[in-house]
């Protein structure tokens, strides 16, 4: 929008300073403006970006930045109810979800290319934790002590240990490249020591 005014503005001063100040041919002086206007608008455009890359210029860029942008609303959403419970067992338990959640969408958004891989993150387990911890809250709220909702608190931890255990191993799944990468790097240095005598 701000780039949108900006180049209009510079466009109708053009126009303006060309057509009636230097006294240019008026049908000339507006299609030099409206060419003006377009470079402008294209050059001052917000480039959209994910890991450095414009999105334009991934391959499905525009699924790739909806995925994306969904994670992190699940991931604030995650964050205000964490922020909410009162019970220290769940807080606790929902602030390691959070962290988890945070370290995946930033690696994410330095590797676009493996946001597809994470779309049953993204779109179950995330998407359940963050629906989860929002009703907790609104239960937790209403102040009921009763048996039934006791019960439902007490299945919300369990939930959560396993929803923990869930965040980690599609983390570690999402990473599995690295790891190998990893793995392989420190064999070779092994292996590489040994032969020229640092390690017996």
């Amino acid at each position: 929008m701000k780039s949108m005014a900006l180049s209009l503005g510079a466009a109708v001063l053009f126009f303006a300073v060309t057509c009636w100040g230097a006294g240019w041919n008026f049908i000339a002086s507006g299609i030099l403006s409206i060419l003006l206007y377009g470079g402008l608008l294209l050059l001052t455009k917000p480039k959209r970006k994910i890991g450095g890359v414009d999105v334009e210029l991934l391959s499905g860029g525009e699924e790739l930045e909806r995925k994306l942008s969904e994670a992190r609303e699940d991931f604030e959403s995650i964050g205000q109810s964490m922020g909410a419970i009162e019970d220290p067992e769940l807080k606790r338990e929902s602030a390691k979800l959070h962290e988890t959640a945070g370290s995946m969408i930033h690696f994410l958004e330095k590797n676009p290319e493996k946001i597809m891989s994470a779309r049953r993150f993204i779109d179950y387990y995330q998407d359940t934790a963050s629906k989860l911890l929002k009703k907790y809250v609104e239960l937790q709220n209403t102040g009921l002590g009763t048996e039934d909702v006791s019960r439902l608190k007490n299945q919300t931890k369990q939930a959560l240990f396993t929803l923990n255990r869930a965040f980690e191993g599609q983390f570690e799944k999402l990473m599995q490249n690295e790891l190998m990468d990893m793995d392989a790097d420190i064999r070779l240095l092994k292996q590489t020591m040994k032969m020229e005598g640092y390690e017996e």
